[in-house]
């Protein structure tokens, strides 16, 4: 009885989340450390986030140096809070959509994006830190055989090998005021 009273009580802990309690505008600077060491190219973008109670609201612009590049502009947002009351770290998840630019043309862009924000600098500083790892999954027109050939040529992910479904991540340094 002991042991089923102890696990329910750390349960009831974990699930305990809250919104954030501060509304604040965050700017981000990323890499995509996978692409940049696997294709020898760069993958780089910003955004600008406002983080509300509840949620929050990102615009992005992101470009990747591979053969051919490719730009794209991407709005997303969704939920934020803090797990077991702890405000240093933010936790977020929301779906994204936008555009990208590839050869030349536009090419549609619809998906999801999870991660986290851990605070750097002290809770009472005016310019606040932020590190932490996000993670994309999306569905990319571009990657259909205009590009790629044979859609054989395409290396399964760790969740899909739909070669239209594309997975990202990257580390996100970004500072809030």
């Amino acid at each position: 009885m002991k042991k089923i009273i102890f696990f329910v009580m750390i349960g009831f802990n974990i699930c305990q989340a809250q919104f954030v309690d501060k509304e604040y505008t965050q700017f981000g600077l990323w890499n995509d450390p996978v692409v940049t060491f696997k294709e020898g190219s760069p993958q780089f973008g910003i955004d600008i986030t406002k983080v509300m109670l509840w949620g929050w609201a990102s615009l992005s612009l992101s470009h990747a140096a591979l053969t051919p590049g490719y730009t794209d502009i991407v709005g997303s947002g969704g939920l934020n809070f803090h797990l077991l009351k702890f405000e240093p770290v933010r936790y977020y998840a929301g779906p994204r959509m936008g555009f990208l630019f590839r050869d030349g043309r536009g090419f549609p862009l619809v998906g999801g994006v999870i991660g986290f924000d851990w605070r750097l600098s002290r809770w009472n500083a005016k310019t606040k830190f932020h590190i932490g790892p996000r993670l994309y999954l999306d569905y990319r027109e571009d990657q259909k055989n205009d590009f790629y050939g044979d859609s054989d040529a395409y290396e399964p992910g760790l969740i899909t090998n739909n070669p239209l479904l594309q997975e990202n991540g990257a580390i996100v340094l970004s500072w809030s005021w």
